[in-house]
C-alpha cells in the first residue's frame, strides 16, 4: 500500500512538473491552471506555500536531533567528554535554530519602514543603481542597492535574496543572523559528523546500529551543502556585492568583453546597440546601464572600456570585515 501511494505521489509531481509544456492539452491543462500557476507562479494565491520550505527544514533539523538524543549520543557516550556534553551539543542544538528563527521573524529594513540614515546608508554609483527613480511596483524612490521582493511585496534595502528557507528576504537589519544561521548549521553538522566518525573509527570492531551510519550519512551530506553555500555567500560579501548585484555585475562586464561598455566623457555609463540594431558602423546608438531608462543615445565623445579595472565597485570596502560590518551593522 505504501509503495502505491509513492508511486502515485511521484506520478503527480511529474505530471505538474511537465504541464507547462503541454499547457494547452488535458489534463495537463487542468494541472498547470489551478495548480502549478497558483503554487509557481502566483504569489498572491496559496501564501501557506512559502511555509513548507522552512516546515521541511524544521523536521529535517529535528529529525536529526532526534536520532542524536535517542540513538547516537547513547551508542558512543564512551568516548565523548565533558565539553561534549556541557558546551559543544547543547551549544549547536540550541543556538542553531535559535539564529534561524531570529533571521526568519526578523524582517531585513524596508523603503516602507526604515530609519532615516539607513535610506542614504549606501550611495549611487551611477552604474548599476540611479538616483531619482520610483519602484515600478510599490512606487516609492529606490535607494542604492534596494530591490523589490515579489514575494513581500516590498522594496528592501541592501537586499541580497529572498531565502526560501526562511520566508524572509535577507536585507539591511537581518543579514548578522542570517550569515550566523549559515555559520552555525555547517559547524553543528560538520561537529556531529566528524566527532561520530572519529570514535567510530577509534574502535573499528564494533558493530554499530544502522541508526549511526544514518546519522552519519545525514550529518556529512548537510555538512557538505552547509559549507558549500556558506562559501558561496562570504565570497560575495568579500566581493563587495549580494546575490542581487551579482548578476548585474555579470552583465557589465558581458558588455565590456563584448567591447559595448563605454563612458561618456561626462562620467555616465552606456553600452554599444550598433550591430544588434543593423546600423552603419558611424551611426553608433546607445542605451544607458539604468534599466528605467529606454532611451537611445548618441554620444559625441566617450570611452570604450576593455579592463575591468576601470571598472570600480564603490561598494566594495576593500576587505571581508569591512563590507561584513557595513552589511551587519545598521
Amino acid at each position: 500500500m505504501m509503495l502505491i501511494l509513492i508511486a502515485a505521489l511521484i506520478l503527480q509531481i511529474a505530471v505538474l512538473l511537465i504541464s507547462p509544456l503541454f499547457k494547452y492539452q488535458w489534463p495537463f491543462s487542468l494541472y498547470y491552471k489551478y495548480v502549478f500557476l497558483p503554487l509557481f507562479q502566483d504569489n498572491d494565491r496559496f501564501r501557506w506555500k512559502f511555509y513548507l520550505v522552512p516546515l521541511f527544514y524544521s523536521s529535517i533539523y529535528l529529525g536529526v536531533v532526534h536520532l542524536a538524543i535517542k540513538n547516537v549520543i547513547p551508542q558512543l557516550s564512551p568516548g565523548l567528554n565533558f565539553f561534549d556534553y556541557w558546551f559543544f551539543i547543547p551549544f549547536f542544538i540550541v543556538l542553531t535554530p535559535a539564529t534561524g528563527i531570529l533571521a526568519a521573524i526578523i524582517g531585513p529594513e524596508t523603503t516602507k519602514s526604515c530609519k532615516r540614515r539607513n535610506i542614504d546608508k549606501f550611495r549611487y554609483d551611477n552604474l548599476l543603481f540611479y538616483p531619482n527613480i520610483n519602484c515600478r511596483t510599490c512606487q516609492l524612490p529606490k535607494p542604492a542597492r534596494s530591490k523589490h521582493c515579489n514575494v513581500c511585496n516590498q522594496c528592501v534595502l541592501a537586499v541580497d535574496h529572498h531565502c526560501i528557507w526562511i520566508n524572509n528576504c535577507v536585507g539591511l537589519g537581518n543579514y548578522l543572523y542570517f550569515y550566523l544561521f549559515l555559520v552555525l548549521n555547517s559547524l553543528s553538522m560538520s561537529y556531529a559528523f566528524i566527532r561520530s566518525m572519529s570514535i567510530v573509527g577509534l574502535k573499528p570492531n564494533i558493530k554499530y546500529p544502522r541508526s549511526i551510519l544514518a546519522f552519519n550519512l545525514l550529518t556529512g551530506c548537510f555538512a557538505l551543502i552547509c559549507i558549500a553555500f556558506t562559501y558561496l555567500q562570504l565570497c560575495m560579501v568579500r566581493e563587495g556585492m549580494t546575490t542581487n548585484e551579482k548578476d548585474k555585475w555579470f552583465t557589465i562586464h558581458e558588455y565590456m568583453r563584448e567591447k559595448r561598455l563605454v563612458k561618456s566623457s561626462s562620467g555616465k555609463w552606456y553600452y554599444d546597440l550598433t550591430d544588434r540594431l543593423d546600423l552603419p558602423t558611424d551611426q553608433h546608438e546607445f542605451f544607458s546601464t539604468n534599466p528605467y531608462d529606454g532611451r537611445l543615445y548618441r554620444l559625441q565623445s566617450y570611452t570604450l572600456i576593455e579592463d575591468a579595472e576601470r571598472i570600480n565597485n564603490i561598494y566594495d570596502e576593500g576587505s571581508f570585515m569591512a563590507n561584513l560590518r557595513t552589511l551587519c551593522l545598521t
